[in-house]
C-alpha cells in the first residue's frame, strides 16, 4: 500500500482493517485500530480477526467466510475485544474486495458506545419529562412543524374524551379534528392547532358541548433561535366559570336592587326638599322672633344633653372618688390598730410571737404600711385625670353645637393637647407660647380636627426626641395659629403638593393623604388661610390664619 493511501487511512475517524478470509489474519489496520483497541501494529498483524470479534454470530460468520460463503454486512452491532480486556461496542460492515489475484475482506468499524451513553442520557431525560407531563394537572398537547402530535399526556386524553380507537390508530389528524368537533369555537380552535410557527403566545376560551369550558394557552416550541413546534396547555375552568358567572348574577340583582332603593331615595328626597321649601317659606315669614325662639329651644335642648352627659358620667365618678375617701380613712384606722397590735407584741407568748413575725414577713407588712397609702393617693389622682379628660372630650368635640359660635381658640388647643399627649410626650416636647388671642366666630369641633392633625404630623415628622412649638396672635381683623416642629421637613419639591388629597411621603401602610386636605377644607370655609414653612433637615411651620368674625 502506497504512502498516500495509507495517509489518508490513518486520518479516517472508523477503523479499517483488511482480512485474509483462509486464514482469516488481520493483513492491514489504519491508525484508528491502534488507537480505540489500543493494540501496536505489529500485534494486530499478528491476530486473527476471531481474536477481536469474539461474539458468538461473529464467530459463525467468519467460519463462512473461511469456507468461501461469504456476504456483506451493512451497520450491524458488535463488540471488539480491546487490549485491555475490555469491551468496546462497535457499528461494522464487511464487504468482500479483490487485490490483484487475492480475495480480502474490508472490515470498517465505528465506536459506538458514547452515542449509546447519550441515547441512554436522552431517554431517561424524556422519562422524566413525560412524568412531569403526567403530573400536572393541566391537559399538554405538543404538535411539531410538520402538524404531527409530537406528545401529549394522559390528562389531555382524559379531559377531552378522546375516543380509545384514535389513540390507538395514532391518528394525529383524527384526533385534531375531534378537538375541533367539541368546541363551539371549531374556527378558533382549528386556526390554533394549524398556526404553528407563529411567534406570539394566545389564549382562548373553549366551550365545549357538554357544558364544560377550556382555557387554552398555546406558546412556541424553539430549538434554539428556530420554532419546531408549538406547546398547547388545556385547563379545565368550569367551576370557576359558574362561580364567576354566580357573582355575576349576584351583582346585578344588588345592583338592580340599589338602582331601585336610589330611585325610591331621590323620590323620597324630591319630596323632602319640596317641604323644605315650604317650611322654608314659613320661617322666612316668621322672621327674627321666630329664630329667637329657635335658637332658645336650641340651647335648651344643648343644656339637657350636656347635663345628661355630666349626670351619667360624673354619678360613677362621683361614688367610686367618695369610696376610694373612704377607703383612705380605714386604711389609716387599720394602720393604726396595726401599730398599737405592735406596741403590744411583747406581751406576747413568744410562740405566738414567732407565728405573728412569720405572718409579718410573709404579707411584708412593712412594704404594706408604705405603699398602701401611696396606691390610694394615686389612685385619686387617676379619678381627678379622668373627670379631666371628659372635660377635654367635650371640649374637644362640641358635640352639641352644630352653628358658628364665640370661641377660645387657645382653650381648644388645650383639649387637644392633652388628647394627643399620650403620642407626643415620647417624642417632642410642647411648648406653648400663648399670646391670649380673642374669641372668634367659628366651628370650634372642625378647628380642633385641623389642630389634631397639624400636631400629630409634627410627632410623625420627628424621628427621635425634638420640640414642638404651639404659637398664638392676633391683630385688628385676624388670629392665627402656628405649630412648629424640629422634624426633618418637607422636600421643596413635594411643598405644593401636600394639601392635595391623598398625597402622602409617610410610607404604604402609614397614612392616607387626606389629613391635610381636609385641613385645607376646614380652614377655608372659614375664611382663613394656612400656610407652611419648610426647611429640610430643620423642621416645618404651619399657621392657621382667621378672620376674627364671619
Amino acid at each position: 500500500m502506497n504512502g498516500l493511501a495509507q495517509l489518508m487511512l490513518d486520518h479516517s475517524p472508523s477503523m479499517m482493517m483488511l482480512v485474509e478470509p483462509a486464514q482469516l489474519r488481520i493483513v492491514g489496520v489504519n491508525r484508528a485500530v491502534e488507537q480505540l483497541l489500543g493494540y501496536t501494529k505489529a500485534e494486530l498483524l499478528a491476530l486473527t480477526i476471531t481474536e477481536i470479534e469474539s461474539a458468538l454470530q461473529d464467530v459463525f460468520y467468519w467460519e463462512e467466510v473461511q469456507n468461501g460463503q461469504c456476504g456483506d454486512i451493512e451497520a450491524q452491532e458488535g463488540q471488539y475485544r480491546r487490549a485491555d480486556g475490555e469491551l468496546l461496542t462497535v457499528v461494522k460492515s464487511v464487504r468482500a474486495i479483490r487485490h490483484g489475484d487475492a480475495a480480502l475482506m474490508l472490515v470498517q468499524a465505528r465506536d459506538v458506545q458514547h452515542e449509546h451513553e447519550v441515547e441512554d442520557a436522552l431517554a431517561q431525560t424524556l422519562s422524566r419529562l413525560q412524568a412531569t407531563l403526567e403530573s400536572t394537572g393541566n391537559g399538554i398537547l405538543v404538535i411539531d412543524w410538520h402538524g404531527r402530535i409530537a406528545s401529549m399526556n394522559r390528562q389531555f386524553s382524559r379531559m377531552w374524551r378522546i375516543p380509545e380507537a384514535l389513540l390507538h390508530a395514532e391518528d394525529d389528524a383524527g384526533i385534531l379534528d375531534w378537538l375541533c368537533s367539541q368546541v363551539a369555537e371549531a374556527d378558533v380552535c382549528r386556526a390554533r392547532l394549524t398556526e404553528l410557527v407563529a411567534e406570539e403566545e394566545t389564549l382562548d376560551l373553549f366551550h365545549l358541548k357538554g357544558g364544560k369550558v377550556f382555557e387554552c394557552t398555546s406558546r412556541p416550541q424553539r430549538l434554539g433561535e428556530r420554532i419546531i413546534g408549538r406547546v398547547f396547555g388545556y385547563n379545565d375552568i368550569t367551576e370557576r366559570q359558574l362561580a364567576e358567572e354566580a357573582l355575576r348574577e349576584s351583582r346585578d340583582q344588588l345592583e338592580a336592587r340599589v338602582d331601585e332603593r336610589t330611585a325610591e331615595l331621590l323620590t323620597a328626597n324630591a319630596t323632602l326638599e319640596e317641604e323644605k321649601a315650604r317650611q322654608q317659606e314659613l320661617i322666612d315669614k316668621l322672621g327674627a322672633a321666630q329664630n329667637q325662639l329657635l335658637q332658645a329651644e336650641k340651647m335648651a335642648s344643648v343644656g339637657v344633653l350636656a347635663a345628661g352627659v355630666a349626670h351619667e358620667i360624673n354619678n360613677p365618678i362621683a361614688f367610686v372618688n367618695t369610696n376610694m375617701g373612704t377607703l383612705q380613712v380605714y386604711s389609716r384606722g387599720l394602720l393604726k390598730l396595726l401599730d398599737a397590735y405592735e406596741e403590744l407584741e411583747g406581751l406576747v407568748p413568744a410562740d405566738a410571737r414567732e407565728r405573728l413575725q412569720a405572718l409579718k414577713h410573709e404579707v411584708d407588712a412593712e412594704y404594706l404600711r408604705e405603699d398602701i397609702g401611696a396606691l390610694l393617693s394615686e389612685s385619686l389622682e387617676g379619678l381627678e385625670r379622668v373627670k379631666n379628660i371628659v372635660q377635654d372630650l367635650k371640649d374637644f368635640s362640641h358635640v352639641s353645637e352644630s352653628d358658628r359660635q364665640w370661641a377660645n381658640l387657645e382653650r381648644g388647643l388645650d383639649s387637644t393637647l392633652n388628647l394627643v399627649a399620650n403620642d407626643l410626650k415620647y417624642k417632642a416636647e410642647v411648648v406653648k407660647e400663648y399670646a391670649g388671642i380673642p374669641q372668634i366666630e367659628c366651628l370650634p369641633s372642625q378647628l380642633n380636627q385641623v389642630f389634631m392633625n397639624l400636631l400629630m404630623n409634627a410627632g410623625h415628622a420627628i424621628a427621635e426626641k425634638g420640640r414642638i412649638t404651639v404659637r398664638t396672635g392676633f391683630d385688628k381683623q385676624n388670629v392665627w395659629v402656628e405649630v412648629e416642629d424640629t422634624g426633618h421637613g418637607i422636600k421643596p419639591e413635594n411643598l405644593g403638593r401636600i394639601f392635595d388629597p391623598f398625597f402622602t411621603t409617610k410610607p404604604v401602610g402609614k397614612g392616607t393623604g387626606l389629613g391635610l386636605a381636609l385641613s385645607y377644607g376646614i380652614v377655608t370655609k372659614h375664611a382663613g388661610t394656612i400656610d407652611v414653612r419648610s426647611e429640610v433637615g430643620k423642621g416645618t411651620t404651619f399657621r392657621v390664619t382667621l378672620p376674627r368674625q364671619q
